[in-house]
């Protein structure tokens, strides 16, 4: 080899070497580099002021640190704090270390699991999830923790898991309230339960250590592939969107009323996967489908197929809603019992169970939940919610919406359909004059909210059926519902939808009598 060639040789190899240590080929100048994705999850089992949830919460944060191991972007980094943080100060810190760095492009998760507390000040309600090592405790309210995370640059996905937890977000909360937190276009939320609800854990065996976890974060699991593939996912087009696990999390999770913001968001992904890696099942029961779980009072069967991916022990527990909390200590449980055993072969099956409906015309909720039974615990599977209407009577319909709402900056408008009983409702937006430009529900079976009074609340963008956004002016909410052969309609009162640049005007005077309720 000449001089030549091996002082070549050698300038090509201090080159390549270079590239290496400097990480590969630079980006053009001006082009954004890829987002990069990050996960900052907490958990508290053990409390002061509130009853310990043993483990539950740790594994809550176990479960999905691994689902998110398996995002085909790959996260950059997952840190998990289970029982150290107790102070707002430690979780700043925690929040400003995990997304140090952080630009536009990057997103940053956020999950905690905690007991949830509501409050009033100074006349508005408010809630806080506890941070707490059973020696400190402090409560994380909803400003601070948009504080914290105004910090943090680029998209944030905030999971909520708590009671309350969607007072956070002032979701599922009869009152018209003050201030919306974590809204914006950087922020993607979901919440266990709406503002006035609890949110439940369920437990295994006493003696089983590291069993257990809250209901949400195991349907939430379920819905991102744990066990399988991601049963989210309703158009297999490998991405998890945050609108499509809000409606698995809607079907497959009875024991409270999951929250998200914004209310419609079919695009972004919450959870990405390769088809090709996916592990074979190990979860026991997949598929669960309900003929119907809107009911009418008489109506004592209910009939619901599922895969059995292996043989296992399962039996359903039934749960009935009274005195306005879930009656879990009351549940009637039914073994399955089709091997002599005990056990169900793999397969699909079908079932039907009987509800205890009283003297026949017994109305309200309940809940049937599938729960297997492995190496001695209970495993929750999954669940529905039944709402079970009166076969007649009346429903006492009123509806109250915000006075006027900015949908340009994040707001969403609040609806509240008060009624009486349990029942089926279509609500719609009409413009100003009286055309339907928005359908937000379909006969949707109302759900045990909790709210005082009793009712269903419902959320509009301001986008029309089309997807466009709507023009500014005056609106109207319209509620139907169907009881008894007779369609009961009301309507609330118009409502301004303006737009960031516009003085917040007055709404425009309309005689009240010109929107009378409807009966047919």
């Amino acid at each position: 080899m000449t001089g030549k060639t091996r002082r070549a040789a050698a300038f090509f190899c201090f080159a390549l070497l270079l590239s290496l240590l400097c990480g590969g080929p630079s980006r053009a100048e001006g082009e954004p580099r890829p987002a990069r994705l990050r996960a900052l999850l907490v958990g508290c089992d053990q409390f002061i002021s509130q009853p310990d949830t043993g483990t539950a919460a740790e594994n809550n944060v176990r479960v999905l640190s691994d689902i998110l191991m398996t995002d085909s972007r790959r996260y950059a980094l997952i840190r998990s704090y289970s029982g150290s943080i107790s102070t707002v100060e430690a979780f700043k810190n925690a929040v400003l270390n995990a997304f140090q760095g952080a630009v536009r492009e990057d997103i940053s998760l956020i999950y905690i699991a905690s007991h949830g507390i509501i409050y009033e000040a100074d006349g508005q309600p408010g809630a806080a999830l506890l941070l707490s090592d059973g020696e400190r405790e402090m409560a994380l309210d909803a400003e601070t923790l948009e504080n914290i995370l105004n910090r943090i640059p680029g998209k944030k996905i905030v999971i909520l898991d708590g009671c309350y937890t969607g007072a956070m977000i002032g979701k599922g909360v009869s009152r018209r309230g003050g201030r919306s937190f974590l809204s914006g276009p950087d922020y993607k939320v979901l919440c266990s339960a709406g503002g006035s609800e609890a949110s439940w854990y369920w437990q295994g065996a006493v003696d089983a250590a590291g069993s257990g976890g809250s209901y949400f974060a195991t349907v939430l699991a379920y819905g991102l592939g744990l066990g399988g593939e991601p049963a989210a996912d309703a158009n297999r087009d490998g991405a998890v969107t945050l609108q499509e696990m809000y409606g698995y999390l809607c079907a497959n999770y009875a024991a409270s009323t999951p929250q998200i913001y914004p209310v419609t968001d079919d695009e972004f992904p919450l959870y990405t996967y390769d088809e090709n890696r996916l592990q074979s099942f190990t979860r026991a029961v997949t598929d669960v489908t309900f003929e119907d779980t809107l009911l009418t009072a008489g109506q004592s069967e209910v009939t619901f197929s599922f895969t059995v991916q292996r043989q296992v022990t399962l039996y359903y527990q039934i749960v009935y809603h009274q005195d306005g909390v879930w009656q879990f200590g009351q549940a009637q449980h039914y073994l399955d019992g089709e091997q002599l055993d005990g056990s169900v072969l793999p397969g699909r099956k079908m079932r039907t169970l009987s509800l205890d409906t009283g003297a026949g015309d017994a109305y309200g909720y309940a809940m049937i939940q599938l729960i297997t039974l492995e190496e001695g615990r209970p495993v929750f599977q999954g669940s529905r919610l039944l709402c079970v209407q009166p076969a007649e009577g009346t429903v006492h319909l009123q509806v109250d919406s915000d006075p006027l709402f900015c949908p340009g900056i994040g707001q969403e408008l609040r609806i509240f359909a008060q009624h009486e009983v349990p029942c089926a409702l279509t609500v719609s937006i009409l413009d100003h004059a009286g055309k339907s430009v928005r359908r937000l529900a379909y006969e949707s079976a109302s759900r045990p909210q909790q709210m005082n009074p009793a009712g269903s609340v419902f959320y509009w963008d301001g986008l029309l059926a089309d997807g466009k956004a709507a023009p500014p002016g005056a609106y109207r909410a319209q509620v139907k519902v169907r009881l008894g052969g007779r369609t009961v309609v009301e309507e609330s009162e118009p409502f301004e939808l303006v737009l960031p640049s516009e003085t917040f005007r007055p709404v425009p005077v309309i005689r009240r009598d010109q929107f009378k309720t409807i009966v047919k």
